[in-house]
């Protein structure tokens, strides 16, 4: 062949090439949407969701797989567990224990739960408190979140009204105004709340257009059931998040019509609940409790455990003390264990980690729900990931919501090191 006819030839194939070139480059973006409804048990999604009462969340997890055996972490409270999610580890990696722990430190106790804690936590500070700007949650991690390592891979991420934050490009965050109603007497309006949050996170994807990174919070389904019991989440669902959702949906929908060719969805909460029964011995626990320790400690109580910090303790001394606190008669109707931290607990967590029996709480009025135990309850979680031309199914292998950030960033393109390993999503599951 000439050098003549060569060039011919591949004269003729650079029409090919550059069709080929411009149909890769017009690929739309992968984008992916974390849709987080805190609160809610594994049992009580499924049943609303079969009953057809969750049409938006049909529309986009029809064809999804189910992780049948989906964990949270331990324990199995807001700010440990949500924490968890966007790190993609254990809080014995991440930082924050609990939703009560003390901060050696400082020497203060941290209450995210409180008023004032909850405001921290969302960056607004209240009366001097420390560490609230960019959010006190944000503030305690010890491992990088999703969105900082998304940030780093050249993508852009939007938080709605989650705790954490760190690292987003658009973060929306309850405003004064709003915060405010944490503060006042009465009850929060827990659908004012959710409300707020699907209108901001409209306005500002119409505003400022859709990232690679989306995450809606769900937070009132989780206030609900505390105050009314796991009942009432399934009027909660089919009457305030699912149409919410809806209008997010379209949203998204009007600003990319073929969203869902190229988006990752997924569903997860934090952790269960289970429904109170009255335990009169529960009222009074953590003064018995605190009765029965050494002067001067102190006790971070997470619903279904505590743990206990010491002035000074003696590492001999601790197997004895944790002993005594099980045998004590004012403690043992309602405490299972308690034992010494170990290598597998946060460095944050306390010198003693109790352990209560089976439908204790501490503080339980035997009204409404809570959740921060050991058990099924509170462990088990709905998680559900819809992968663009993936399988539907039900995967049985025991999964943790810790996967959830690996999972997401791998389908983004990019890895997180210090996450776990991303959910077994590409293996499909069984049908049902």
């Amino acid at each position: 062949m000439t050098g003549i006819e060569r060039r011919a030839r591949m004269a003729g194939f650079w029409p090919a090439i550059l069709l080929v070139s411009a149909t890769l480059s017009a690929q739309p973006a992968r984008r992916a949407i974390i849709i987080d409804v805190d609160g809610i048990r594994r049992d009580t999604f499924e049943q609303v969701y079969r009953d057809g009462r969750l049409p938006n969340f049909q529309r986009i997890f029809a064809r999804a797989l189910w992780f049948d055996n989906a964990s949270s972490v331990l324990p199995t409270v807001t700010m440990a567990a949500q924490a968890s999610i966007f790190t993609g580890t254990q809080p014995a990696r991440h930082g924050v224990p609990g939703n009560q722990w003390f901060d050696r430190s400082a020497g203060r106790l941290i209450d995210y739960m409180t008023p004032g804690g909850l405001v921290c936590a969302y960056g607004v500070a209240v009366r001097g408190a420390a560490g609230c700007s960019g959010g006190l949650g944000n503030g305690h991690l010890l491992a990088p979140t999703i969105y900082e390592a998304a940030a780093q891979a050249g993508l852009t991420s939007a938080v709605y009204f989650s705790e954490y934050w760190k690292g987003a490009a658009r973060a929306a965050t309850p405003s004064i105004t709003e915060m405010l109603g944490f503060l006042a007497d009465s009850p929060v309006d827990y659908r004012a709340f959710d409300s707020e949050m699907a209108g901001r996170a409209i306005a500002d994807l119409k505003s400022r257009g859709l990232p690679s990174l989306v995450t809606l919070y769900f937070l009132g389904a989780d206030g609900i059931a505390h105050e009314e019991g796991i009942a009432s989440q399934n009027a909660y669902l089919s009457g305030t998040v699912d149409p919410l959702l809806g209008h997010i949906l379209d949203a998204i929908e009007s600003l990319d019509p073929r969203w869902r060719e190229h988006t990752l969805l997924v569903l997860v909460s934090d952790h269960g609940r289970t429904d109170l029964v009255p335990n009169s011995e529960d009222l009074t626990l953590k003064t018995d409790l605190q009765a029965a320790l050494p002067a001067g400690a102190t006790v971070a109580e997470n619903g279904g455990m505590a743990y206990i910090y010491l002035r000074q303790p003696g590492l001999a001394d601790l197997p004895k003390l944790a002993a005594a606190l099980v045998q004590d008669a004012k403690l043992s109707s309602a405490v299972a264990a308690v034992r010494v931290r170990g290598a597998e607990d946060s460095p944050r967590a306390g010198d003693l980690i109790v352990t209560l029996k089976p439908g204790h709480y501490f503080g339980n009025t035997g009204v409404g729900s809570d959740h921060g135990s050991v058990y099924s309850g509170d462990l088990n979680v709905p998680l559900l990931v819809a992968r663009p031309g993936g399988a539907a199914g039900h995967v049985e292998e025991a999964v943790s919501i810790t996967q959830v950030a690996g999972t997401v960033a791998g389908y983004l393109g990019f890895r997180m090191e210090s996450a776990d390993e991303a959910l077994p999503v590409r293996r499909g599951g069984r049908g049902r």
